[in-house]
């Protein structure tokens, strides 16, 4: 059983993301249908801001990925973060992804439900 200081302390949700094998198509849905407006986005992902300040975000999958969506947790330590989870044993769908507002890896829990630590720069 992992003890308190191998916890990684999740400190909120910083997004809440679905996962599109059909990028372009899902785009046009949140954009042209719910009226989204992208904050930053790159050809396989697009981050919306909403009047709220919640965020919601759209990214391009492989095509061994399964539709669904997943939680992004904010953690302190990305490295730290991804070695903890990757010593449990679940499984890890990518190595850390670097971008210039974040660093954010994806990966399962112990049930196969989509989640992501990302730690803001």
């Amino acid at each position: 059983m992992p003890t308190t200081a191998d916890t990684i302390h999740a400190s909120g949700i910083d997004c809440v993301c679905y996962l599109a094998k059909d990028f372009k198509r899902a785009k046009a849905f949140y954009t042209e249908v719910l009226g989204l407006r992208a904050v930053q986005e790159n050809e396989n992902w697009s981050e919306f801001e909403l009047p709220d300040g919640s965020a919601f975000a759209l990214g391009h999958m492989p095509d061994t990925w399964y539709p669904g969506g997943g939680t992004i947790f904010a953690v302190a330590d990305i490295d730290a973060a991804l070695a903890r989870v990757r010593a449990s044993g679940v499984t890890i769908y990518s190595e850390i992804n670097d971008s210039p507002v974040c660093r954010m890896v994806w990966c399962a829990d112990t049930e196969g439900n989509n989640i992501a630590l990302h730690q803001r720069r």
